[in-house]
């Protein structure tokens, strides 16, 4: 018989699996929107990790760690958004300068 802290601990290799293969696209790319969508979709996968390992240990202090996770990944991706952004603008306009 299938328990509960069986399906959790499944859960968890999972998710530690599919977060190594996410850190892979990170780390090899090729675009740096890959990279960018990589880190977002790692972030996520940590929070959901950690609010199974709250569940798993029956502690509900995670949940307040995985939303302190949660708005810190949030402001870096959006730091990482408009960083992208300004550079992709300063390659333009310096392709637009050179053309001319």
């Amino acid at each position: 018989m299938i328990t509960e802290s069986t399906v959790l601990v499944f859960a968890m290799l999972f998710l530690s699996v599919t977060i190594f293969f996410c850190l892979l696209r990170a780390v090899l790319g090729p675009r740096t929107t890959d990279r960018l969508v990589a880190v977002n979709i790692i972030s996520i996968k940590g929070v959901v990790l950690i609010l199974l390992l709250g569940e798993y240990l029956h502690d509900n202090q995670f949940m307040d760690i995985a939303l302190v996770y949660v708005l810190l990944s949030f402001l870096a991706v959006i730091a990482l958004a408009k960083n992208m952004l300004a550079r992709s603008a300063k390659v333009e306009k310096e392709d637009i300068n050179g053309t001319i």
